[in-house]
């Protein structure tokens, strides 16, 4: 995340401020006097009395911080690698979303987004200064604007074993599924056709990302769906155009990331659990009865997708697609407005001048590169996802770079994003967003970091891959009870 961009977060521990900077004063809402006492040379501060009320650390310069005293509910559920499982509730505002906040020392290291919605879940994601450290590193953890550290909040991240150094291999705890086997079976061909589907790159994100935790892991394309059903213990269907026979016997999961208008009623049933990339569409499954539905929002690949200072931008939208044959609206926006546009994907021929389309394709492993230079990046949706509130992969992807991003109105992007993304509905409005961005990006720029930091704290394939094996340990774990 980008911490260096931003004031460091204050976390509250038993009456000792951690972080925060100097100057820091504590306003009561009881009006209780307090004193803040240095510990040491930690920078660790001690509130005296310890508050009995809600109480706002107030810096000498910038926001107040409100903290609200009792109330909370948290706990530390897993470890894998780098990444931190738990969940955190507000039980004074059960609805209220939290920010969990790890601190090392006395400065912020990661934050992760605990969505109510969710029964208060999260995915915390340590930063490699701290998996990769030489030596032992105390990391605590408790939710922002709060005086809560959670249960088991108080961690020591060991140094990697010899060999193990950096990247996605480091393991803090033991996993018990390791002889277990994830196949995903996608809907892509073939790997010859492969490199121009979406949802394989996207499936080999996901693989890294468990082979990372310590898991195997494979992709299938459709022509090998049914040949290595002796290799697999767990299926993961990304759903796309045809529907996947399963086998009972093994654990059966379903992940919905588009088009839920082409799944008959009857296919869920085929399935242990239903992830579904939208918060509207999960419940309306569950309200049809489904027994085991969870959100599970699509996601960037952070060892591809981060962000680059030094990288120039060209003053320029770009629009990454392929005509699908039609007149995109975005594009016709474009070009009835004569706003500047970079144009990448096939089948335009006949409906856009010659000349228009700089490139039939880009290759996945250089769509970063050509997302961080551009000044803006837009994206739209298929009818049946934006109205049901599927967020298009590209949200997350140029959100991993910090790119500007323009998008059409899409139902829930608020719940995920907040306002740090740009929406248009209509061609006025584009034009006028387009026109604000070329003149002063500072703005758009600031959103993009902020959309960047909501997507390392909660949506990245390392997250989905450790959500999708705690539902694996909870559907084996019913089993063997049955058994």
């Amino acid at each position: 995340m980008l911490l260096d961009k931003r004031p460091l977060v204050p976390l509250v521990d038993d009456g000792v401020v951690i972080g925060g900077g100097p100057g820091l004063r504590v306003v009561c809402a009881d009006g209780q006097d307090t004193t803040l006492s240095a510990i040491g040379r930690t920078g660790r501060r001690l509130i005296e009395p310890r508050p009995e009320s809600d109480f706002t650390l107030q810096p000498d310069d910038g926001a107040p911080l409100p903290v609200q005293a009792g109330g909370w509910a948290g706990r530390v559920v897993d470890r894998r690698g780098g990444l931190i499982m738990g969940w955190a509730r507000n039980t004074r505002r059960p609805g209220t979303d939290c920010a969990v906040v790890a601190v090392s020392g006395n400065r912020t290291v990661a934050v992760a987004s605990a969505r109510a919605a969710e029964g208060g879940r999260f995915v915390l994601r340590l930063p490699p200064d701290i998996t990769g450290a030489p030596a032992p590193v105390a990391v605590t953890l408790g939710v922002a604007g709060s005086d809560y550290r959670l249960d088991g909040g108080r961690i020591t991240v060991m140094p990697s074993r010899a060999g193990a150094e950096g990247g996605r291999g480091q393991s803090v705890l033991p996993r018990p599924l390791h002889d277990l086997s994830i196949r995903i079976k996608i809907s892509t061909p073939n790997l010859k056709e492969a490199p121009m589907w979406g949802d394989y790159h996207f499936a080999n994100s996901l693989t890294a990302s468990f082979q990372g935790q310590g898991l195997q892991a494979s992709v299938d394309t459709a022509d090998v769906w049914y040949k290595q059903a002796a290799q697999e213990d767990v299926v993961l269907t990304i759903r796309g155009r045809h529907r996947v026979k399963t086998d009972p016997e093994k654990i059966n999961l379903m992940w919905i990331i588009s088009h839920p208008d082409r799944i008959p009623e009857d296919e869920y049933d085929d399935y242990d659990h239903v992830f579904v990339a939208s918060d509207i569409y999960a419940a309306e499954l569950r309200a049809r009865g489904l027994p085991s539905v969870s959100v599970l929002h699509q996601a960037t690949d952070s060892s591809l997708f981060f962000p680059d200072p030094e990288a120039e931008r060209d003053p320029t939208c770009l629009f990454v697609g392929n005509s699908r044959r039609e007149y995109r609206t975005m594009v016709r926006w474009c070009i009835e407005r004569d706003l500047p546009l970079a144009l990448y994907g096939g089948g335009w021929e006949g409906i856009l001048p010659p000349g228009m389309v700089r490139g039939t394709s880009i290759a996945n492993a250089d769509l970063p590169d050509f997302y961080r230079g551009h000044l803006l990046l837009l994206n739209d949706h298929w009818d049946s996802m934006r109205d049901n509130g599927f967020l298009s992969n590209r949200l997350f992807d140029g959100s991993g770079v910090a790119t500007p991003i323009l998008t059409d109105p899409v139902a829930g992007l608020a719940d995920v994003f907040g306002d740090a993304i740009s929406e248009a509905g209509d061609a006025e409005h584009f034009a006028a967003i387009v026109a604000q961005c070329m003149a002063d990006p500072a703005p758009f720029l600031e959103k993009a970091r902020r959309a960047h930091d909501i997507v390392m704290a909660a949506h990245t394939f390392d997250h989905r891959a450790s959500e999708i094996v705690m539902m694996v340990d909870r559907i084996a774990a019913r089993r063997r009870l049955a058994s």
